[in-house]
């Protein structure tokens, strides 16, 4: 299981990053005080994300989990913040990516508490007293800042700097990520097929559960709040597809535990099919919206809202 571990916490996190400085080109500091002059979407989005995904992990742990390390791997994913991939994912899809952005940046500070509070209520639920393995903060930090903040921050320093530079790279950068997902899709595939035989059987019901309820969670928050369809698709990436690179590196590297990275195995390849299938249907969704809303007149409805309100 080394290469599958090693292209989960070294190969994933550098194209990610290069995929979340391509994010930093497409935004500008109006992008995000536009979110939060307007913070519907985002408190919908962080209490889907911060408080109601992990209350699906627990759950689908206590219910489905054939091990308790498999229960355990389950809440890590649930709690890690959705960062990474789905911001890429939102990017390639033409969705809100500020929203996304500024639900990761948000929910990356959050997990800075809930992530390790969350682990550990997750081990002292499955595990027996004195075999809790223990969990740095300040690594959790350090990895999220490494691969969220700070690529994100030079892609806008870039485009604040070199503006018409940066608007020209913009398409070739999400181009590139599309790409990329797809490389993620057929590589993860090909390297994981042993441990898949091995482990796909038992495991399957918990992540194909977690990874589709939650995508719903997220597509029916944003329906049920009339939320645009742009921020409905983020919303719905944000919550349904989990950071498998930080849930490797938490079940590897911090909790040195192999039997936790189990249940990310499995996870990542049944949500890389559904995310990218959403993908390419909320591409043509988007450009229906689009297309509609640059028809439509003032005060019509278009994409389930009136214009007034968008």
């Amino acid at each position: 299981m080394e290469l599958v571990e090693q292209f989960y916490t070294e190969i994933i996190p550098i194209g990610l990053w290069v995929a979340m400085l391509g994010l930093g080109l497409s935004l500008r500091t109006v992008d995000i005080r536009n979110i939060f002059a307007s913070p519907k979407a985002l408190t919908i989005g962080m209490v889907g994300q911060v408080l109601l995904l992990p209350a699906l992990g627990f759950t689908l742990a206590f219910l489905l989990a054939p091990t308790p390390a498999v229960a355990v791997g389950a809440v890590i994913l649930a709690a890690c913040p959705g960062g990474l991939t789905a911001n890429a994912y939102s990017f390639a899809a033409r969705a809100d990516v500020a929203l996304s952005v500024s639900l990761t940046a948000l929910s990356s500070l959050v997990s800075l508490v809930s992530l390790p509070a969350f682990t550990f209520l997750a081990l002292e639920a499955f595990f027996e007293a004195g075999t809790m393995p223990t969990l740095s903060a300040s690594d959790i930090f350090a990895k999220l800042f490494t691969l969220t903040v700070l690529p994100v921050g030079i892609g806008m320093l870039i485009r604040h700097r070199w503006p018409e530079r940066s608007t020209a790279l913009i398409e070739t950068v999400r181009t590139g990520t599309l790409i990329f997902l797809i490389f993620l899709i057929g590589v993860g595939t090909i390297i994981s097929l042993d441990d898949l035989r091995e482990h796909f059987a038992r495991t399957f019901t918990v992540a194909a559960s977690m990874n589709v309820l939650s995508m719903i969670m997220g597509f029916a928050l944003g329906a049920l709040f009339s939320l645009r369809v742009p921020q409905r698709v983020a919303i719905t990436f944000e919550i349904g597809v989990q950071n498998l690179a930080l849930a490797s590196l938490i079940a590897v590297t911090m909790l040195e535990n192999r039997e936790f990275f189990i249940v990310t195995l499995v996870y990542g390849i049944v949500m890389k099919i559904t995310a990218m299938g959403f993908m390419f249907a909320a591409r043509r969704w988007l450009a229906r919206d689009a297309a509609a809303t640059a028809q439509a007149p003032a005060g019509t409805m278009t994409g389930g809202l009136p214009e007034s309100s968008r």
